[in-house]
């Protein structure tokens, strides 16, 4: 076996993501309750409707049953979103030609390694926001009817475990509107679209209104653990109203920062701008699909502060949804393997260095970019390894 073909190059790349995430994810617990990311798990209903409860709620629902470790569940469910994560893209990318653009993709610092490279982001709700986007567009939809079902129940538990799935509604509206246009040839009924904004106010009615309501102080009494408040970590963030949290972003914001994402941004958007051409469909080109969504993305990032974070997420769906067009066969592959042949060796070094191993996004918009992002994060990963059989010997 060539251990230096595409498809095991892929297959040893993901192996090692995957175990790294175990790795780091079962490390991490040693840090269960104080660290970000468990806060964000512990959030549920226990106090009334509240945003990004529902995990958190089924978590405590199982551990208050079965008397299992909160700590250990929340592990669980994480690996194994991570596990039904990179098998799917694994199974699609066994169906495609790997070649150099893909290449590209795959070894993309705010993609797939992103999680081991920021660890603050490892074990975030928004792997499963992207999961059941990912699931939500590979689905074969025989009718309309099943497909605004799918929609319903993916969108819908999407946004109970993290309202920041609203910002990618256009995402699953694409969809939609992609297959009723190409595949199933059918009408929009009248059911179909008063369903859809009926759903939509509702949870816009539970986020927006009825979250207020909740009493955070009785879900932090519902755990007995020291040292755990209502500011802790994630549940610090409940209480402020959109005004408030706009205004924060916006005073912290600086064009130095702005000029720094936005590079990494482009340099990442590079393989899909240059290799990518659409076959001809009305309003569809490879730059007003690249606008559109880019303009689409730009809400988020007045509400957070972490724009790695939002960067790994919007680069996420938007690779799904290349893999959708795709799907659809609306990618002029011959146009890609065309634009592969006509780079000399040379430039797909540099290429590749440049996108690939130069530059990775801090999850916080001030901090400074991370340098060499892949290459330090394998150091980082196996010469822990090789400190622990040292410890051991």
């Amino acid at each position: 076996m060539n251990l230096f073909k595409k498809n095991n190059i892929l297959l040893i790349y993901f192996f090692y993501l995957v175990v790294g995430i175990y790795v780091y994810s079962i490390l991490q617990t040693s840090e269960f309750p104080q660290k970000y990311v468990f806060t964000e798990w512990l959030i549920n209903y226990e106090g009334g409707f509240v945003r990004r409860g529902l995990l958190g709620q089924i978590v405590f629902n199982i551990s208050e049953i079965l008397s299992i470790d909160i700590k250990i569940l929340i592990l669980f469910f994480q690996i194994t979103i991570y596990t039904i994560y990179f098998i799917i893209f694994y199974l699609l990318f066994s169906k495609i030609k790997i070649n150099f653009f893909w290449l590209l993709i795959i070894f993309s610092p705010i993609l797939f390694a992103y999680p081991l490279i920021e660890l603050m982001t490892l074990g975030r709700k928004d792997i499963f926001v992207i999961s059941f986007f990912l699931i939500f567009s590979m689905i074969n939809y025989k009718n309309l009817n099943s497909l605004f079902f799918y929609f319903l129940i993916f969108f819908g538990i999407s946004s109970f475990i993290h309202e920041i799935t609203f910002f990618y509604i256009f995402h699953y509206l694409l969809i939609i509107y992609l297959y009723k246009e190409l595949i199933l040839k059918e009408e929009i009924k009248k059911i179909h679209i008063f369903g859809f904004f009926l759903f939509i106010f509702f949870l816009l009615y539970l986020n927006l209104h009825l979250h207020n309501f909740v009493n955070i102080e009785d879900i932090v009494s519902s755990y007995d653990y020291d040292d755990f408040t209502i500011y802790s970590g994630a549940f610090s963030h409940l209480e402020p109203n959109f005004n408030t949290v706009l205004l924060e972003t916006l005073s912290h914001i600086k064009l130095i920062n702005v000029i720094k994402y936005l590079t990494i941004f482009i340099l990442n958007s590079f393989p899909f701008l240059f290799f990518i051409r659409f076959k001809k469909l009305k309003y569809f080109s490879t730059l007003n699909i690249f606008l559109i969504f880019f303009i689409l993305s730009l809400p988020v990032y007045a509400l957070v502060l972490d724009w790695g974070r939002v960067i790994y997420i919007n680069y996420n769906f938007f690779i799904i949804l290349l893999f959708f067009y795709i799907k659809l066969n609306l990618v002029d592959l011959d146009y890609l393997d065309n634009k592969i042949k006509k780079l000399n060796d040379k430039s797909k070094i540099i290429i590749f260095i440049s996108i690939c191993l130069m530059f990775s996004p801090d999850i916080l918009s001030d901090n400074p970019i991370e340098y060499f992002p892949l290459p330090s994060q394998s150091i980082r990963f196996f010469g822990g390894i090789f400190e622990k059989i040292i410890e051991l010997y």
